[in-house]
């Protein structure tokens, strides 16, 4: 598969397009105003072109994909090659490119299997010419890196179809931070931003060009229905909205994107539980159990992330106060190959999520969906308004998680020392059930929120809290169990092992002790008087 590139990448509309060519380099503040810009190179001409390649009703760029193929002259410093953009989180961006290759009337098997999600196999073709004539001047720090790049263009984009199609031209200028650096990017755009410049999407941008489907007209429409099928099938298609859109972004293992995959699924899964009476009988089972299986497929990458953040930290700690010669095991090296372990695991498990990904079976999961959401089987209590009928579900869940806790043996006068000891198979066990309620009561209260208002959302919050704790415990019990399984083959550095394990005893101590207060918190009946 071709690497990804990630980048933070602003674009502005030129204040004043006759002059862009001008302004945008040249008002740009200068190296010593920017943090960490200790050069800037001389400017650089580049012209381009690009075809951009879509389904036949511009499925890609209804979804803020773009697939384009860009062509310039060999001793041009522009780039040459096939480029699939995926959005990211606000300023971010992820690029994946691959050389160009013979093949002039086909995309790359590889960029049509990362863009799935929105084009559903359908073929891609080309839709839109776009050239660029641009002007780009690279910023470079202290040690001669170059850390951003700043660009003004004149842009000329031309549908293909109708072939008669007049062309659009705009000037932009455009900032992208080579290495994540958001203070850089900030800076160059406040300095944008104090002459005049608007922040361009330059997706919207060429959808006007095409001439695009209006977003308008999606599954958010029946958010101005306050009936109950109507606010949970709002959120049910926002959830499948939000898995689509990490499809990509997890095949290429973006950051968090498995993870956020797999939020998407466990909230779709909980919220057709508690909503399951809205719906003909059975109609949520298949669905439920597809769900659940995306979610278990994913679950090693959210773990094995998990492990990666709680425990390097903890051996860089003890590596800065080692002392050589002590015959304990250097944590150092200690770490060096837990880190290995942990990238050889995280390179099986994201190869599972990706055979997962190219199933027939996810493929089936994702049709059904979006089945559900267009056409679904409701009765007749999701024609009722929602909070007559959902707060009762909302009242159902919260009450499910009280019996949940019941089954937790808690001992409040316990030293904390000792709790680790009392903490047993059978607790573990029932801490995992009462999180898996409180999360169903969470998202149940979630969905009712945008009609309640600051009630329901403040019990969101206080749940969050008691999840918060339930999640360290189990990542306590997570990482234990990954540290005794690596003593035998560690020699001399079990005994560092051993001093994480202790630290991952506290850190299960504490959070088995303060689940108590926070759960008298979410049950406080201050806190539920919205639900009756």
């Amino acid at each position: 598969m071709p690497s990804p590139r990630l980048a933070l990448t602003r674009t502005y509309l030129a204040p004043t397009p006759g002059s862009a060519q001008e302004s945008a380099l040249e008002s740009a503040p200068g190296g010593g105003e920017l943090p960490g810009v200790a050069d800037v190179r001389p400017e650089v001409e580049v012209t381009s072109e690009e075809t951009h390649w879509d389904t036949s009703d511009l499925a890609l760029a209804a979804a803020g994909v773009s697939v384009r193929r860009q062509t310039a002259e060999r001793t041009s410093p522009a780039p040459r090659g096939w480029v699939l953009e995926l959005p990211g989180r606000g300023p971010r961006t992820h690029e994946v490119r691959q050389a160009l290759g013979r093949a002039v009337r086909t995309a790359p098997a590889a960029l049509q299997r990362l863009t799935w999600a929105a084009a559903r196999g359908r073929s891609l073709g080309p839709v839109l010419e776009l050239s660029t004539s641009a002007r780009q001047r690279d910023l470079l720090d202290a040690e001669g890196d170059v850390v951003a790049r700043l660009t003004t263009r004149q842009v000329q984009a031309r549908a293909l179809a109708p072939e008669d199609s007049s062309p659009q031209v705009w000037a932009e200028w455009q900032v992208e931070v080579v290495d994540g650096r958001r203070d850089l990017l900030d800076a160059v755009t406040d300095a944008w931003e104090a002459l005049g410049a608007e922040e361009s999407d330059r997706t919207a941008q060429l959808r006007a060009v095409l001439d695009g489907p209006d977003d308008e007209d999606g599954f958010d429409a029946v958010s101005v229905d306050d009936s109950a099928g109507a606010v949970v099938l709002a959120r049910l298609a926002q959830d499948v909205g939000w898995l689509l859109s990490q499809d990509p972004l997890a095949r290429i293992d973006a950051p968090d994107a498995v993870r956020s995959l797999r939020i998407a699924a466990r909230r779709l899964h909980s919220v057709l539980t508690t909503t399951a009476p809205l719906f003909a009988e059975g109609a949520t089972e298949e669905l439920r159990t597809e769900l659940a299986w995306i979610t278990g497929v994913t679950r090693p990458v959210r773990d094995l992330d998990v492990l990666a953040e709680k425990l390097l930290e903890d051996l860089d700690e003890e590596a800065a106060g080692h002392t050589a010669g002590s015959g304990t095991g250097d944590p150092a090296v200690v770490a060096d190959r837990v880190r290995a372990v942990l990238a050889d695991r995280a390179v099986a498990a994201h190869a599972a999520v990706l055979e997962a990904l190219d199933s027939q079976r996810y493929r089936d999961l994702v049709a059904a969906l979006e089945a559900f959401v267009a056409d679904p089987p409701t009765l007749k209590s999701a024609r009722r308004e929602a909070r007559k009928v959902l707060l009762p579900l909302v009242a159902d869940a919260h009450r499910a998680a009280r019996d949940a806790y019941r089954d937790v043996d808690l001992d409040t006068d316990l030293e904390i020392d000792h709790d680790v000891d009392h903490v047993t198979a059978d607790d573990a066990d029932a801490l995992v059930r009462l999180r898996d309620a409180v999360a169903a009561a969470r998202d149940a209260a979630g969905v009712v929120a945008p009609k309640v208002g600051e009630a329901a959302e403040e019990y969101v919050d206080v749940l969050k809290e008691l999840l918060d704790l339930l999640d360290e415990h189990a990542d306590t019990v997570l990482a234990r169990e990954f540290l005794a399984g690596l003593v035998e083959e560690f020699g001399s550095g079990a005994f560092v092992l051993g001093r994480l394990h202790a630290l991952e005893e506290v850190r299960s101590a504490v959070a088995f002790h303060d689940v108590e207060e926070a759960w008298d918190a979410a049950n406080r009946k201050k806190l539920r008087k919205f639900l009756k």
